[in-house]
């Protein structure tokens, strides 16, 4: 489907006069000063909202906001120690230059190097970081598709399939990547000593695939993509609860099929894995899997309703989140289920709004280290203000949010040719 505005009247009114005010916020010198230069969570990602505000507004001052904060961060990339992931590192903020190339980005490719940086760090043998999509090889796939078709970005999708082939274990069914011990979360590493399969989007299985499905249907390393896929879809569909059950996915599954529970959210849960899926079924055209996903989106549009267990306003793991995803499931499928549970998670996102209070209204419901818990006026893409404005602004107009290929909810066009 075309896209175009799914609120209207005041609430598309109010979508965009939100979205408006947290931009005004972000437009202070002290908050495009801001030190951290980061995708997730600092100044690419903030470059995005205002290149999509300047997309819908066509208004000059948003677009020197972007090209403030793009130098900023490109300049961080050359001055601080960065690592590699997507979310924190120097990767996403490449990500952004090249995906907002075209409109504060000049034509010459500043890039090159940070792909012959990545090709060479994936080249690893044997890979023992993260294969995640926050700070892994799902990550660095995310940026390496955007960059297709470059020879340098071809280079890294193939090293990235390389290694996931390497990780990739027999399981029930078919196969599946396990997280060690090590890099799991302190907080969990008693109730998992032996480490456990994470299947939330976020930092598990579900974007293991996306990234294979993109390289098959771009033809890189698409055999061994393939095969990989197959084996990781049947691995992760015999993992499925009963129809009884809170989700139908556990967000994690230990050796001894001890279980995490979860809740609604696209970090975690069912309604971020069943987008996720719909995109991988659709990317190499598999009608079987398609109807599987489908099956799946269905459910949750019926069953992720409970506003009650979500706690702020957030992309991650709050109402916007959830009702972006309801509206990119709205946009791939025509049916009104997904319309109107998109609807009604974003009259959720508004009901968090407090005048006065947080950024531009909106306060973040953050986990600390210590596992505390702290609201924050935070201005972060992933957990804060920029990422509630991007899906308010993506519900009032009609500017196809691409940007959600970070969230892996939407698959960039295959390329044509090389540059």
């Amino acid at each position: 489907m075309r896209w175009s505005s799914l609120l209207e009247g005041a609430e598309r009114e109010t979508a965009l006069r939100l979205a408006a005010g947290i931009a005004e916020e972000l437009s202070r010198p002290e908050r495009l000063a801001a030190p951290n230069p980061t995708l997730s969570s600092g100044q690419a990602g903030m470059a995005l909202l205002f290149s999509y505000l300047a997309r819908e507004s066509a208004q000059a001052r948003h677009l020197e906001c972007v090209e403030q904060l793009l130098d900023s961060a490109s300049e961080a990339v050359a001055t601080q120690p960065l690592p590699p992931d997507l979310y924190q590192g120097f990767s996403g903020i490449a990500w952004a230059v090249e995906h907002l190339r075209g409109t504060a980005v000049a034509e010459e490719d500043p890039l090159t190097e940070i792909d012959e940086a990545l090709a060479g760090l994936l080249r690893t043998q044997p890979w023992e970081y993260h294969y995640d999509l926050v700070s892994g090889l799902v990550g660095l796939g995310v940026y390496a598709l955007e960059r297709l078709p470059r020879p340098g970005a071809r280079d890294c999708l193939e090293q990235i399939v390389a290694r996931l082939a390497e990780l990739a274990q027999p399981s029930e069914g078919g196969l599946r990547w396990w997280t060690p011990p090590p890099l799991l979360p302190a907080s969990m590493r008693g109730q998992f000593p032996e480490g456990a399969c994470n299947l939330g989007v976020a930092h598990g299985v579900p974007g293991v695939l996306w990234v294979l499905a993109g390289a098959a249907a771009t033809g890189t390393a698409a055999s061994q993509a393939l095969e990989l896929l197959r084996g990781g879809w049947s691995g992760l569909m015999a993992q499925r609860q009963p129809a009884a059950s809170a989700s139908r996915f556990p967000s994690w599954l230990g050796a001894n099929h001890q279980t995490w529970p979860n809740r609604p959210a696209w970090c975690y849960g069912d309604p971020g894995m069943a987008l996720t899926l719909l995109q991988v079924a659709r990317a190499v055209k598999e009608p079987g899997w398609e109807q599987e996903a489908l099956a799946l989106c269905r459910e949750v549009a019926e069953r992720s309703t409970d506003g009650a267990q979500v706690q702020d306003a957030g992309l991650c793991h709050g109402a916007a989140g959830l009702a972006h995803l309801h509206h990119r499931l709205f946009r791939a499928t025509g049916e009104e289920r997904f319309a109107r549970a998109a609807r009604a998670w974003f009259r959720n996102t508004l009901s968090f709004h407090r005048p006065g209070e947080g950024l531009g209204g909106f306060l973040s419901h953050e986990v600390l280290p210590d596992l505390s818990r702290e609201w924050l006026a935070s201005p972060a893409l992933l957990t804060g203000a920029t990422g509630v404005a991007l899906a308010l602004l993506a519900a009032a107009s009609p500017v196809e949010p691409a940007w959600d290929r970070m969230f892996l909810m939407s698959l960039p066009p295959s390329p044509s040719s090389t540059p």
